[in-house]
C-alpha cells in the first residue's frame, strides 16, 4: 500500500501490517523505561513509527530511551499510551495485525479479524527528539560478559538519593581490564574482565540503576556481540533489534579501592552453601515474625580448626546457634555481620564455591572470593555481635 502525501511532502499514515508476536516482544523490550506515572502526558506512551519496511517502537522517561525495531508494510507514525497498546496486542491471537488511524479523531484501530481495538493516540511531534552525540568513545563487548559485570555488581547499588553517585554501577578501565563496581556504604561487590579493544581510554562513567536493571533484562536474551557508545554524559548499547541510551550519573564515585581490605591475618574458608544453609538456620527464629520484625544481625565465632558456630539474638530473648564446617586460620575471633547482606552477597558467587574470606580483626571489614569467581571480589561491613 502506498502512502497519501502530505503537504510538505512527508508520508500521511496508512494501514500498517505487522506481525502480533514480533510486536508484542518489541513493545515488551522497551515498556519497562516508560513510568507509570507522568506530569507529561506523551511520556505515558510509546513512539510507533513505520518506514521503508521498518517498525520503530520507542519509549523513553527522558533519562533512559530504548528503542526496538521489527518488519513491518505501511507508514504510520504516532505515539499511544504503553499499557493500553501492550494489552491490546497481547489480547490477540498469533498473526498479523493491521494497525491504522481513525479518520477524524487522534486514535488508532488494531486488528486482527473481526477483532478490533481502539486506542487514543498523542502526536508524534510531541514525543522527545534525542540527538546523537558527535562525538564518542566506541567499543564492542560480548553481551555475556556485559550482563555478568552488571549482574553481579547490581545488588550493592544504593538506594539513597542523597548519595546520587551511589545509586548505579561504575565502569571504569584498571589494569587492563574493564571493572564494575557498586556500593550501598555496606557492602561493596566488584566484577572484572578483559578490556574490550578500543576501550582503553574511557572515562570512569556510572551508570544509573534503571538502566542497569533494564539493561540486565535485554542482555539475558542475546547471544552475539552488543556495539557501546559513550560520550560526555551519555551511553549508548546496540543489540540485535534493540538500541538503549541513557544519561549517566553526573557525579563522582568513591575511590571504592580504600575500602578493600588486603589478605587479612585472620582466614577463612567455607563452602558457600554451607554457610547460606547456616546463616538461614539462625535467622529463621529470630525473624520469625516475617516483615513486621527483622533482627538482621548474626555473630561469627571462630576458633583455629574446622567446626564454627554462628549465632543469633532478638529483643525478645529468642536466640538460635549453629554449628559450621569451614577452615580458619587466625586468632579466635567474635564478630557480627548482617544476615541479609551475607546471603545477597554470597548469591553473586557460584553454586558450591569455596569462599575465602579475610578478617581483619571484630570491627575490620570481611573481603570475600571465591576459587569459582577469580573476577569478583565482595566487601561486607562488620556490625556489632
Amino acid at each position: 500500500m502506498t502512502a497519501k502525501k502530505k503537504a510538505d511532502g512527508a508520508p500521511d499514515a496508512v494501514s500498517v501490517e505487522v506481525d502480533r508476536d514480533a510486536l508484542l516482544a518489541a513493545l515488551r523490550a522497551v515498556g519497562d523505561v516508560v513510568e507509570a506515572r507522568n506530569t507529561i502526558p506523551v511520556l505515558a506512551n510509546l513512539l510507533l513509527a513505520v518506514e521503508d519496511g521498518v517498525m520503530t517502537v520507542t519509549g523513553t522517561d527522558l533519562d533512559v530511551e530504548v528503542s526496538a525495531t521489527l518488519p513491518a508494510t505501511g507508514a504510520i507514525r504516532t505515539t499511544a499510551p504503553k499499557d493500553k497498546v501492550l494489552a491490546a496486542v497481547a489480547s490477540f491471537r498469533p498473526g498479523a495485525l493491521t494497525i491504522a488511524p481513525v479518520d477524524g479523531r487522534s486514535a488508532l484501530t488494531i486488528r486482527q479479524g473481526r477483532g478490533v481495538r481502539t486506542i487514543t493516540t498523542l502526536p508524534a511531534d510531541d514525543f522527545p527528539k534525542r540527538t546523537a552525540p558527535e562525538t564518542a568513545l566506541r567499543f564492542t563487548m560480548p553481551a555475556k560478559g556485559l550482563l555478568r559485570l552488571f549482574e553481579t555488581t547490581r545488588i550493592a547499588m544504593s538506594n539513597e538519593e542523597t548519595r546520587y553517585y551511589l545509586v548505579g554501577v561504575l565502569l571504569h578501565i584498571a589494569d587492563r581490564k574493564l571493572r564494575a563496581a557498586a556500593t550501598d556504604g555496606l557492602r561493596l561487590i566488584r566484577a572484572e574482565c578483559a578490556a574490550p579493544k578500543g576501550a582503553s581510554k574511557m572515562a570512569d562513567i556510572i551508570v544509573p540503576a534503571k538502566t542497569v536493571t533494564h539493561l540486565c533484562k535485554l542482555l539475558a536474551k542475546v547471544e552475539a556481540d552488543v556495539a557501546i557508545a559513550v560520550a560526555e554524559g551519555l551511553l549508548t548499547i546496540d543489540l540485535p533489534g534493540i538500541a538503549v541510551w541513557s544519561k549517566l550519573v553526573d557525579g563522582a564515585f568513591p575511590d571504592y579501592t580504600r575500602v578493600i581490605p588486603a589478605e587479612g591475618k585472620n582466614r577463612l574458608s567455607v563452602v558457600r552453601d554451607a554457610l547460606v544453609d547456616a546463616a538461614a538456620a539462625v535467622t529463621a527464629v529470630v525473624n520469625a515474625e516475617g516483615d513486621r520484625i527483622k533482627h538482621r544481625g548474626i555473630a561469627f565465632d571462630l576458633a583455629p580448626g574446622e567446626e564454627h558456630e554462628l549465632s543469633a539474638r532478638d529483643q525478645a530473648g529468642s536466640s538460635a546457634s549453629e554449628p559450621f564446617a569451614a577452615t580458619y586460620v587466625g586468632e579466635p575471633i567474635r564478630f557480627g555481620m548482617n544476615s541479609q547482606l551475607l546471603t545477597q552477597v554470597c548469591g553473586v558467587f557460584a553454586e558450591g564455591a569455596v569462599l575465602s574470606a579475610a578478617i581483619d580483626g571484630p570491627g575490620a571489614a570481611v573481603r570475600i572470593v571465591s576459587d569459582k569467581d577469580p573476577d569478583v571480589l565482595a566487601v561486607i561491613m562488620p556490625m556489632r555481635a
